[in-house]
């Protein structure tokens, strides 16, 4: 007799071989591979998909018996086959499955043959998933409530119900629903029908809030950390603001060590107690640094910081970088604003000079910038005002000197997968500024300047895009200082060419050779597509072009090339050959370091 609906409860799941295990396994087949090859039982499973084959050997214990097992033993595992299969196809929602095996017995071993027929799978015709308590209108909540991951249609997979079931808990202990619990949990089979109807009922219970906030601190004044705080006391219970703040007391570099834990043991009523525990870093912090690139030969870095003046937060650094083309030096005094996370004041002052083939600029500097961003967005506003003196030549011309006041605004914000090697991401940085006679300054101007990098996954590999462009508004070019103005050419601009030795061109009073004096506009582009041939080694191939030039006259330069990096912890180091294709330059040696974005 057959019973038109049959009712079913199971919670079957697959039998995956952990990570650990499959690895350990692997390195001892690798060890005993001579030992194994010629003792190994051929167990082959045909039909259906792979999913069902590989759920089916991992249910099987056959699997487990060795070569000479006796054939009594071997039979008397086949009878448990059957059951073993069955189980194996309904947590995948194959309930007809339907299967014939073959044993046989060699000189050296045993064999085995499975051959499946699925039949038509159960799918599902009802999927309810009901929320109750405090969670009700909570819109993580929600979300697995709308979108369950399980539809109306598909094919009854018990793995992905007992998934859709774990979400439920792990979401419930995130967000402080601690008392959470399933009233009703079921899939009901009809095997007759081919469906089934599945039933979550999950009852939130209240949610917690936080309690105290036990801060354990070394250095700093607690109210200058508590501006760091992105929760408070008697807000509802979320990990994610615990994960913020620690990662904000990371970032702040006060801080070697930085633990936000909620104490679960210590319940009290319906509040969560938070401790805090930071070890501070030491208090000064030197270092030193060497390096080399094309563009300004053999470079010393040394530097120094005071990473907490005071307790409330205040930082000082001086850094000296010193290359064959010149040296700059600052200093910087660094106040935190009421979010420190978010707002930061910098006082600096510094001096730098530079020296190419054509130009010769030194530049005495005191200024005081501010920099801030949202709390929900990653773009970065600088707002600074600086006064400048600057002792210059420009081929072979007498000495001038320049004072400038000039306020500016930049925006800049980058985003990447966060690897070491992205493999994708985008960059940009805009900045407006100028100089006004009306406040003292000897000239007056408006300048505009942006930078755009973007990194593709293509393929099996990365396309690298660069643009980069300016435009300057003066009444009279040759009242502006060297460092306002544009060049193109070297390891980050047009690769085939010098260092800053692309734009325009007038003749020197000296001997009346062509030397590059620079331009108020700028533009430069740059493809390149990279492709990874090791863990730490890719191989590249680019086309750069661009120039420096004065309103219209705008003239080109292209180059090619080819390189090596090398993915560093640091960053890429790369080894470029480029060839200038507008000029008799030749082949060129770029190497630079950094990253990406």
């Amino acid at each position: 007799m057959t019973c038109a609906r049959t009712d079913v409860l199971l919670t079957f799941c697959s039998r995956p071989m952990s990570t650990l295990a499959s690895a350990t396994v692997g390195a001892l087949l690798l060890c005993f591979a001579p030992l194994l090859w010629a003792a190994s039982p051929d167990i082959r499973i045909e039909g259906g998909s792979d999913r069902l084959r590989d759920n089916v050997r991992s249910f099987i214990t056959i699997t487990d018996e060795p070569c000479d097992t006796p054939l009594w033993r071997l039979r008397a595992r086949l009878r448990e086959l059957s059951r073993q299969v069955q189980s194996a196809a309904q947590a995948l929602g194959y309930y007809h499955l339907s299967s014939e095996h073959e044993l046989s017995r060699g000189e050296d071993c045993w064999a085995l043959t499975l051959t499946l027929e699925p039949g038509e799978p159960v799918r599902l015709a009802q999927v309810e998933v009901v929320i109750k308590g405090e969670g009700e209108n909570d819109g993580a909540f929600q979300s697995i409530r709308n979108q369950p991951g399980l539809r109306v249609g598909d094919i009854l997979d018990h793995g992905r119900y007992e998934s859709l079931k774990s979400r439920f808990g792990v979401l419930a202990s995130a967000r402080g629903y601690f008392e959470g619990r399933f009233e009703r949990s079921r899939v009901v089979v009809d095997k007759d029908a081919n469906t089934a109807d599945l039933e979550l009922i999950y009852h939130t219970g209240p949610r917690y809030q936080f309690g105290e906030l036990r801060l354990e601190h070394d250095i700093l004044d607690a109210s200058f950390i508590e501006r760091y705080y992105t929760f408070q006391s008697s807000e509802p219970y979320d990990t994610e603001p615990m994960l913020e703040l620690k990662s904000r007391l990371n970032a702040s570099d006060y801080f070697r060590s930085v633990r936000v834990n909620p104490l679960l043991q210590e319940l009290d009523g319906q509040t969560v107690p938070v401790s805090i525990e930071l070890e501070g870093r030491k208090r000064h912090g030197y270092s030193i640094g060497a390096g080399y690139a094309t563009d300004t030969g053999p470079r010393l870095l040394l530097g120094y910081e005071n990473r907490y003046v005071n307790n409330r937060g205040h930082a000082f650094n001086a850094d000296i970088k010193v290359s064959e083309v010149g040296t700059n030096v600052e200093a910087a005094y660094s106040i935190p604003m009421s979010r420190p996370a978010n707002e930061l004041v910098r006082l600096y002052t510094g001096y730098q000079n530079e020296k190419t083939d054509n130009t010769l600029s030194a530049i005495n500097t005191v200024g005081a910038s501010y920099t801030r961003s949202e709390e929900d967005s990653d773009w970065l506003q600088t707002y600074s005002l600086n006064y400048e003196r600057e002792y210059y030549e420009v081929g072979g011309q007498p000495e001038q000197r320049s004072d400038l006041l000039i306020p500016a605004f930049s925006l800049s914000r980058t985003r990447s997968d966060g690897n070491n090697y992205p493999l994708s991401g985008w960059s940009f940085l805009g900045r407006i500024s100028g100089s006004p006679s009306s406040l003292g300054s000897d000239t007056s101007f408006v300048q505009l300047y942006a930078r755009v990098k973007g990194i593709y996954g293509i393929g099996p590999g990365r396309l690298l895009l660069r643009a980069e462009g300016g435009i300057t508004e003066v009444a009279e070019f040759n009242d502006l200082p060297v460092s306002q103005r544009f060049f193109a050419g070297g390891d980050a601009s047009v690769r085939g060419y010098d260092y800053k030795s692309i734009g325009p061109v007038e003749l020197s009073e000296d001997d009346n050779e062509p030397v590059v004096v620079g331009g108020n506009h700028l533009l430069t582009t740059s493809v390149e597509y990279d492709y990874r041939i090791m863990n730490n080694w890719a191989i590249a191939a680019f086309v750069d072009q661009g120039n420096a030039f004065n309103n219209s006259d705008f003239d080109f330069k292209r180059s090619v090339g080819l390189g090596v990096r090398w993915i560093s912890p640091i960053g890429p180091v790369r080894v470029d050959f480029a060839r200038a294709l507008d000029d008799h330059e030749g082949w060129r040696l770029h190497l630079s370091m950094g990253p990406d974005l």
